[in-house]
């Protein structure tokens, strides 16, 4: 007779090596079995290219980083849980410091590096310690909508970099666009395009970027379909060279009058029926092109400072397009040309002005009842 035992089951899965990971994460991180010139930009050697050079404030000497080596450990990891050590190797790293007189190499020692056991588990001044994995936000872009009292989607945007400042744009209940940058204060958007690319400053170029545009004729018999049509550019009497209605205001039949009176007859016009969130923007905007653009914006990073353009300028292209400061990172590249289906190389790291004026123009999307909010708890933005 055959005996069937039923109280065992066997594992559906093979239990996997949970150690696997942390262990394969600090060893690409080191690199210690590649030779110092065949080791990738990643890990600690990332972090040193990225740290180096170093110049002087006159740029006549430079410090260059070579490559670093990890010596032996001075005690074995027994003898660092009974003396209370950290197992440990030293670090130091082979720089050239590049000077009038001539180049000079050395080696700078800069500490001792735990060692990682087989277990995954590090002996810090002599107890076994343990990375614990962390899920935070991911670098990229992220779009979200709440509900006002009155009913009204109020959408927003962030752009999260891997290193350096958030940009935090929102839709304000007064149907306009506005930017925070970390803990500063909100200040239009268009503000923040104008200081990104000066081709963008003005309003007509603007109203362009976002808008469809169409060239309506002005006669006293098109004055109704024209009325209280949003105008793209400045008019300007081409004898007074006075502004007669600027860029973004709406037409009156007291303006038609006048346009006909100084002999306009054809002017640049929105097409009917498109979102006036631009438009509302930028008549909250107190800049008016790249440099006041620039001057606002330092005035909000560094209040209390004297503002002047070439310091505004200095200080926004620290902040924003220098890779030691600001860095997307590759998570963060990769996700926002995925989000906007844009083709920006994936080594570039820093936030370019296409991605300020695609994210904008999904929030436009957005209020067409077009694209899809995310999901901030979603592990995929994890």
């Amino acid at each position: 007779m055959e005996i069937k035992n039923y109280g065992r089951v066997g594992d559906a899965l093979p239990v996997p090596n949970l150690t696997a990971l942390q262990r394969d994460s600090y060893k690409r991180f080191l690199q210690d079995e590649f030779l110092p010139g065949r080791r990738k930009d990643v890990g600690l050697e990332l972090i040193l290219r990225e740290t180096f050079p170093i110049k002087s404030y006159d740029g006549a000497m430079s410090l260059e980083y070579l490559r670093y080596e990890l010596g032996r450990p001075r005690y074995t990891a027994e003898e660092c849980r009974r003396l209370r050590l950290t197992y440990g190797r030293p670090l130091k790293i082979i720089c050239r410091l590049d000077k009038p007189t001539g180049p000079v190499e050395e080696d700078v020692y800069l500490g001792e590096l735990p060692i990682m056991l087989g277990g995954g588990e590090f002996i810090i001044n002599g107890a076994e310690r343990v990375i614990v994995t962390q899920l935070h936000r991911s670098p990229g872009v992220d779009f979200s909508q709440e509900m006002h009292a009155t009913g009204k989607r109020l959408h927003a945007c962030r752009i999260i970099p891997e290193r350096g400042s958030w940009f935090e744009i929102t839709v304000s209940k007064k149907d306009a666009l506005h930017v925070r940058i970390d803990q500063s204060g909100k200040f239009a958007a268009t503000t923040l395009l104008r200081a990104m690319a000066e081709k963008h400053s003005s309003n007509a170029d603007l109203l362009r970027l976002f808008y469809e545009t169409e060239n309506m004729k002005v006669t006293k018999g098109s004055a109704d379909k024209i009325a209280n049509r949003i105008v793209v550019s400045d008019i300007i009497d081409t004898e007074t060279g006075e502004v007669i209605l600027e860029a973004g205001r709406p037409l009156t039949e007291g303006v038609i009058e006048a346009f006909i009176s100084h002999g306009i007859k054809e002017i640049e016009l929105l097409r009917e029926g498109e979102d006036l969130l631009i438009v509302n923007t930028l008549g909250e905007d107190l800049s008016d092109s790249h440099e006041s653009a620039l001057l606002r914006i330092y005035r909000r990073l560094r209040p209390g400072n004297p503002p002047q353009v070439d310091k505004a300028r200095e200080l926004f292209n620290e902040k924003f397009f220098d890779i030691k400061r600001y860095r997307l990172g590759r998570v963060g590249r990769f996700r926002l040309n995925r989000k906007f289906n844009q083709q920006i190389d994936e080594n570039e790291m820093a936030l370019r002005e296409e991605d300020l004026v695609n994210a904008v123009k999904y929030i436009l999307l957005l209020r067409r009842g077009q694209g899809q909010v995310d999901d901030i708890d979603h592990l995929g933005n994890r």
